[in-house]
């Protein structure tokens, strides 16, 4: 550790250490804690809460001057963020060779990683994955701390919102395998402008391994070119013939793969989703290929897809008073509020979006809530300031300056029998809250 971080211990060595945990709500006996220092918090000065646990503490020099009178082995590093990242980077390269695969996009991230999870274990793979939102500086370091050592394939989603985050992120996690969902506007504001994303993105790519290779989602190829990015040698590109084609009718999505093919049903019409597991199936078969390990039947990897469920406030249909309730409220940025009303539109019936503002859109935010196509929507609910702007391009709008608002007209509002609602806003504005107005008594359960 001391190596790996360029710190220095006090007090002592441990004997042993069992992991790394950051936070006092969820430690575990045998880890150190590493001590992360914010805005708004100083976790230095949490550490008498968790020394009855822990194996040894690890924090910058100055912070570490509140534990004199803990004893405890302490490491003392320049920056413990750094150091956290330097630790799972050291523990990265333990794993095995070729096993470690970096998920990103401005969509379909969180998607894609947890159907590669259900997938790969489908098949028999000892397979580790990030777990929930643990995808940024701190959340990356500690799923790859988490993983086992016998691992034969890690799963690491990464996020960004912010230049200089993905070297940082590249750099710790350097991946094997990289997969590209798909490169939007999002995150704007930080990230700058559709090229600048796109760089941002690419370095992932870049901290590829000489035997390194990626699979990218439906369009990423022509984003990386017309941001002067150049593509990795081996690049498995979405709409070549060396990828799972795939053809979407109704919720009916056929797959197929050289002399293969298989098909499942969807909940919805998403061709968002439905391409989200083409690319799923590609990753799955080219690592086994380059593992020199047979390759599954592709309606193995279809029967995996068919048991997969969304995670929560992502395209998960609910139930209840007769709707159908498509949760889609955990995050939004313009492309993936687009597949996500493009999806209701398909559906047959009563169709209603209740939608919230997309976040850190920076100057471009008004320009881009004004251009949503909201074709074959029937009824129009919005959230936020910026959606305001499209009040006024629908007939049958309602718009609302917060949640509060919208909850209270819900509460007596009534849509036709079998009406399908969307709720789909960035994280900030809370639309889940929505919910329990929308469904009476609560939430009647996923299908």
């Amino acid at each position: 550790m001391r190596l790996a971080t360029g710190g220095f211990w006090r007090g002592g060595t441990p004997e042993w250490i069992t992991g790394i945990g950051t936070d006092t709500r969820s430690f575990r006996d045998g880890d150190a804690f590493l001590a992360l220092r914010g805005p708004r918090f100083d976790g230095h000065r949490c550490a008498l809460d968790v020394a009855a646990k822990a194996s040894a503490l690890i924090g910058d020099c100055a912070g570490a001057e509140h534990w004199r009178n803990i004893a405890l082995p302490q490491l003392c590093v320049s920056d413990s963020l750094r150091a956290l990242g330097d630790l799972a980077h050291a523990w990265r390269n333990k794993l095995v060779p070729g096993g470690v695969l970096a998920v990103s996009g401005s969509y379909g991230k969180t998607s894609v990683r947890t159907m590669l999870h259900q997938v790969f274990r489908a098949l028999g793979r000892r397979v580790h994955a990030t777990k929930g939102n643990l995808n940024n500086l701190i959340g990356v370091p500690l799923s790859l701390l988490d993983a086992p050592r016998d691992s034969e394939l890690v799963i690491i989603e990464c996020g960004i919102s912010e230049q200089g985050e993905m070297a940082r992120l590249a750099q710790i996690v350097a991946p094997d395998v990289v997969v590209l969902t798909g490169i939007a506007y999002a995150h704007g504001a930080g990230l700058g402008g559709l090229a600048a994303i796109t760089r941002e993105k690419a370095r992932l790519l870049q901290a590829l391994s000489g035997y390194g290779w990626c699979a990218l989602g439906m369009g990423v190829r022509q984003r990386l070119l017309d941001a002067g990015v150049s593509l990795p040698r081996h690049a498995i590109v979405s709409e070549t013939s060396d990828a799972v084609g795939w053809r979407l009718t109704a919720n009916r999505l056929r797959l197929s793969w050289r002399a293969q093919m298989a098909e499942l049903e969807l909940p919805l019409p998403a061709r968002h989703v439905a391409a989200n597991m083409a690319l799923v199936a590609t990753v799955v078969l080219h690592w086994h290929l380059r593992q020199q390990i047979s390759p599954p039947r592709l309606s193995q990897i279809a029967a995996a897809l068919a048991a997969w469920q969304p995670p929560q406030g992502r395209m998960r249909v609910l139930e209840a008073c007769g709707w159908s309730i498509i949760d889609d409220s955990y995050n939004a940025n313009p492309a993936s509020m687009q597949a996500a009303l493009d999806t209701l539109a398909a559906l047959s019936g009563y169709r209603v979006a209740i939608l919230g503002d997309m976040a850190e859109l920076g100057g471009e935010a008004h320009a881009w809530h004004a251009h949503l196509n909201l074709h074959d929507i029937d009824e129009l609910i919005l959230v936020g300031s910026h959606m305001r702007v499209l009040s006024t391009r629908h007939r049958n709008a309602h718009w609302f300056a917060d949640v509060t608002a919208a909850a209270a007209f819900l509460a007596d509002h009534r849509f036709p029998p079998e009406s399908h609602i969307l709720l789909k806003a960035s994280r900030g504005v809370g639309l889940e809250r929505l919910l329990p107005a929308l469904t009476r008594q609560g939430v009647a359960g996923a299908v």
